[in-house]
């Protein structure tokens, strides 16, 4: 049984200056064909400079978990023709906001990372920056490096015409135990960009109480999280939004 914790924090430079978290997340379990659950995991980051970029990432992180539901709910086979589709659905939905509000495309600019994860199959996807880690027993490792385009505080984002020229698409079939979906927030924290590895210690403490704890504790656990990604030790490295999604089916 999966046990999830989910937060996403606004950033100080954000609060300074008076705006909103432009982070948003969701991550739960999904029944799919044939009685299979799934763990289906969205993590966006909406763009600083763009006028919705956290309605944005609200729209992309519902959009996708009901596509991707949809998905599941007609076959347990998932192709990237598929992740094609969610990231297709989640363009037409802010399209049609943009739209109705008389806006274009760009003021609702986001990222977007997702993780679909069955008994021994997992799907990853990813447009931008932020980051996905994945264990499978004792190895740890980044499924897509942060995608942070050819210049500097630069990134993808999924309302792009060209955005499915910048998906990265992984489906793996393997037992994923534990994982993590973050934005760019704490990417600096989170991963070693020397090694290009996962920085465990990150990572290892959260997830030991995680193991540890019932399903039930989640409310709870989300509000600790909320307050970890919040606080003066992390704010100290980091003035960005941040979203931070950890899940496992270990025990401890």
């Amino acid at each position: 049984m999966w046990k999830v914790i989910r937060a996403s924090v606004i950033g100080t430079s954000h609060t300074h200056t008076g705006q909103s978290c432009q982070d948003a997340c969701r991550a739960d379990v999904v029944g799919g064909a044939e009685g299979q659950d799934y763990l289906v995991c969205i993590v966006s980051d909406g763009a600083g400079s763009a006028q919705q970029g956290g309605r944005g990432a609200e729209l992309a992180c519902f959009t996708a978990r009901s596509s991707i539901a949809a998905s599941l709910s007609r076959s347990k086979q998932l192709t990237a023709s598929d992740v094609e589709s969610w990231v297709n659905d989640v363009r037409r939905v802010i399209s049609a906001a943009a739209e109705e509000n008389e806006l274009t495309d760009r003021d609702y600019a986001c990222t977007l990372l997702g993780a679909v994860v069955g008994n021994n199959a997992a799907v990853f996807f990813q447009i931008g920056d932020g980051a996905i880690v994945v264990s499978s027993g004792s190895a740890l490792g980044v499924v897509f490096w942060p995608d942070a385009g050819p210049y500097a505080n630069m990134t993808y984002f999924v309302t792009e015409e060209d955005a499915l020229s910048h998906l990265h698409v992984s489906i793996t079939h393997s037992h994923v135990e534990e994982l993590a979906l973050f934005s760019d927030g704490i990417q600096r924290l989170a991963l070693s960009f020397e090694q290009f590895t996962p920085h465990y210690p990150f990572f290892e403490p959260m997830l030991n109480v995680l193991r540890k704890r019932s399903p039930d504790d989640s409310a709870a656990l989300d509000q600790q999280l909320a307050i970890f990604l919040n606080s003066a030790a992390i704010n100290e490295r980091t003035d960005d939004d941040k979203t931070l999604v950890l899940a496992t089916r270990r025990m401890s």
